[in-house]
């Protein structure tokens, strides 16, 4: 006998789902990195890398917002995903996930995410590894102060490849520790950049549109106050440029494009134009 789709014989309540934070289990609406273990006719299960292999269920109907015919053509046993968390109750051991609501850049960022994860995992077991067993008693201490500051571990690490060493220490980390990360971090990460790309549509009709257009697209190319961030803008043929922006991380990305559209937006309105952007 074919085994029973969970939300067939025992559909979470929504009103007993759990919101706060469970520790061992995923909040609802994360984005969880899993390994696909198993596919029925229904749906399939998989494992949650970030949470210890803890077991999800995605149901067929939340594997595609295209119809599915065949459920294998949309996922297979060891295909790694990016999955929404849509209920939890950790009483259970349940967690039910949607793929389908996951945008594809999202998923991207998330598998990047993880990656960088395990690599920040990695190269902070190599700095503990090289110090004595007196110094380990700050390691905590150590790991706190390195997320304060840099939000993820990774972010951290990747600032102290490029920083000197009483950059570090004035952060609160002590003298031999800081040295080690600095050592440790240099020699194995090399500072990566993000890129985000869209098309502006920007029409001024006014018989000074054109001198008012390239004053618009100076002050979004040029007013970059992000760290490390450029933007470059270009046109793809009149109404239509093309404006990317290169950065360290996704979050400067983000803010700066952001920033850039809000500085164009605010030039072609004074001059009463039209102004809308599409991300690629």
């Amino acid at each position: 006998m074919s085994k029973k789709s969970r939300l067939e014989d025992d559909l979470f309540d929504p009103e007993k789902d759990v919101e706060s934070t469970v520790e061992g289990f995923p909040k609802r609406n994360e984005l969880v990195v899993a390994n696909v273990e198993e596919v029925m006719g229904h749906g399939c299960y998989v494992s949650l890398t970030e949470f210890n292999k803890r077991k999800a269920y995605v149901h067929i109907s939340e594997l595609s917002r295209t119809w599915v015919k065949n459920i294998r053509v949309h996922v297979r046993e060891g295909q790694r995903i990016v999955a929404k968390v849509l209920r939890v109750d950790p009483y259970k051991g349940q967690i039910d996930l949607s793929i389908k609501r996951v945008p594809e850049q999202m998923k991207k960022l998330k598998i990047l995410e993880a990656k960088r994860g395990q690599t920040a995992k990695t190269l902070f077991k190599m700095v503990t590894e090289k110090m004595s067993k007196e110094d380990m008693v700050q390691v905590a201490e150590v790991r706190d102060i390195l997320i304060t500051h840099h939000e993820l571990l990774y972010y951290a690490l990747e600032f102290a490849s490029t920083a000197t060493q009483k950059e570090l220490v004035d952060m609160g980390i002590p003298e031999k520790w800081a040295k080690t990360i600095r050592k440790v971090a240099s020699d194995n990460i090399v500072p990566a950049t993000v890129e985000i790309k869209g098309t502006a549509e920007i029409v001024i009709p006014s018989g000074n549109g054109l001198l008012y257009l390239k004053e618009a697209l100076i002050k979004g190319r040029d007013n970059v106050e992000e760290k490390n961030t450029t933007i470059k803008i270009y046109t793809k043929g009149s109404p239509r440029y093309s404006i990317e922006v290169e950065s360290e991380d996704y979050k400067l990305a983000e803010k700066a494009l952001e920033n850039a559209l809000g500085r164009i937006e605010d030039t072609v309105e004074k001059h009463h134009g039209t102004f809308s952007f599409k991300r690629a």
